[in-house]
């Protein structure tokens, strides 16, 4: 095992100060404790008597309340101001701590220090969530969820911060606002509202692709222990020789993956909404390790050109065929969270919290998420969200520390705000569609035409017709299932 003895002694103050007096981030990076309970009059159990510290200032008995009272008003200032700001997105969460161990060195492919052992362990910690979503969200609602990774590395925090799709509804972050307003309740009635995210859909040819998983049996989830995790975007290696190549990141489980079909997941929604977290928390408590491989796609960038589409396109998915998947270790998750707000809740994850020998890759999702996850966690956490121990990273944060991408590569060209130039909307929609069996093909149909029919005419032509251009037969029958819930 590597030498750990900085980390261990991190993480040995962090337990010291969560056992003081559980410090709470508030908004402008100022800290407040919680105001403690009165001590227990009666410790030995039974009615407790009247307790003067549970009363209010008052003129009398039964006179106003003073506004004097500073007591009650700490008291109550601490309570109202105690809940931090909620995530934007991926609201609801649940976490888990563990372990990474490489099965070989990487060192061929990048200079990343912690993949260059066989059998060197990291520590890590994640944070698995629903992308739409409040603390209420049912965990078997159709929905994407998240896949969110940090390593706690010698060199610096390195996160992997993805979704259980390997694919996404855009490819510009420009859109981005749009696509989670889709997705949102209605503004006018706060109730789920399908027509918005058809009606979106038809404004957006490029989530063909995403729609035929998240309307699979794989947008219903069962369990996160039987989930799989993309990184999504396009991510760059360097090795020590400066040579580059594209990497795509994919979490496999070692358990098995399992969904559920459309009536399992609303039975489940009704009996236990929170039962993928209530599953990965009782196994873990179980003393049961909870098991992924983690495995890359590897390009050369040259490659690009000669491709039928542009693999920084992040509604596309690489053929693993032509480009198979390399394991690179095992992630062991083993601890719950002994307090889940200031280890889970408060952790500040960014796909730009790389380490030397990782980059960014001129992906245009990617590109727009390197720096608003940053300013989302300023929001959120405060200023000096890297200071919250969760956050906190060996040797310590300067901007002078951060890892840049793409240093001595030559970019020239126009500016310009265009679409990419291979957008191919369709082609692998198809090849989705085609490559489930029959049962998951006429349960995605069936996902799709119960709620479509509900749409304006309009929608339901476009995205029938985006539909018919991955596979006529698929756009034929969505369109006469719609036709047999419209009669109904």
């Amino acid at each position: 095992m590597h030498d750990e003895s900085a980390f261990l002694e991190m993480m040995q103050r962090y337990n010291r100060e969560l056992l003081q007096l559980q410090q709470r981030a508030r908004p402008g990076g100022q800290q407040t404790e919680n105001v403690p309970l009165p001590p227990d009059p009666n410790p030995g159990g039974g009615c407790a008597p009247a307790v003067p510290g549970n009363h209010s200032q008052t003129v009398g008995d039964d006179g106003p309340v003073l506004v004097q009272d500073g007591i009650l008003h700490e008291r109550l200032e601490t309570f109202v101001h105690q809940k931090g700001i909620e995530r934007a997105v991926h609201t609801k969460g649940y976490g888990a701590l563990g372990t990474f161990q490489t099965y070989q060195s990487m060192r061929e492919y990048t200079k990343a220090a912690f993949l260059q052992g066989a059998g060197r362990r990291t520590k890590v910690l994640v944070r698995f969530s629903l992308a739409v979503s409040n603390r209420g969200t049912p965990d078997t609602a159709r929905n994407v969820h998240g896949f969110a990774t940090r390593f706690y590395t010698d060199e610096g925090n390195f996160d992997i911060v993805g979704n259980h799709i390997p694919v996404f509804f855009i490819r510009d972050a420009m859109r981005f606002p749009e696509t989670i307003a889709a997705l949102s309740p209605s503004p006018q009635s706060n109730l789920a509202d399908p027509g918005r995210f058809w009606d979106y859909l038809a404004r957006t040819p490029e989530g063909t692709h995403m729609l035929t998983w998240l309307y699979s049996d794989v947008g219903t989830l069962a369990s996160v222990r039987h989930m799989r995790g993309f990184g999504i975007n396009t991510f760059v290696w360097v090795n020590a020789e400066g040579r580059r190549r594209y990497i795509k990141y994919h979490w496999i489980p070692l358990a098995g993956e399992e969904y559920l079909d459309r009536q399992q997941a609303g039975e489940l929604a009704a009996k236990d909404p929170d039962a993928a977290a209530r599953d990965l928390y009782d196994a873990l408590a179980n003393g049961e390790a909870v098991e992924y491989e983690l495995c890359v796609q590897m390009m050369d960038p040259c490659d690009a050109q000669a491709l039928p589409f542009d693999p920084l396109d992040d509604t596309k998915v690489w053929s693993e065929e032509s480009y198979p998947l390399i394991p690179v270790g095992k992630m062991t998750l083993d601890q719950n969270p002994e307090d889940y707000h200031t280890q889970v809740e408060q952790v500040a994850f960014s796909p730009a919290n790389l380490v030397e020998g990782i980059e960014l890759s001129a992906d245009k999702m990617l590109q727009g998420r390197s720096f608003i996850y940053w300013d989302a966690q300023r929001r959120r956490l405060g200023p000096d969200f890297r200071g919250i121990p969760v956050n906190r990273q060996q040797g310590g944060w300067s901007p002078q520390k951060m890892v840049t991408s793409g240093q001595g590569l030559p970019v020239a060209g126009e500016l310009v705000r265009a679409d990419i130039q291979k957008p191919d909307d369709f082609t692998q929609a198809g090849e989705r569609y085609r490559s489930l069996s029959a049962d998951w093909q006429e349960r995605l149909v069936d996902n799709i035409a119960s709620e479509l029919y509900l749409a304006s005419q309009s929608a339901q032509e476009c995205v029938l017709g985006y539909l018919s251009a991955a596979d006529a037969g698929f756009g034929e029958r969505v369109r006469a299932r719609m036709e047999e819930y419209k009669q109904k």
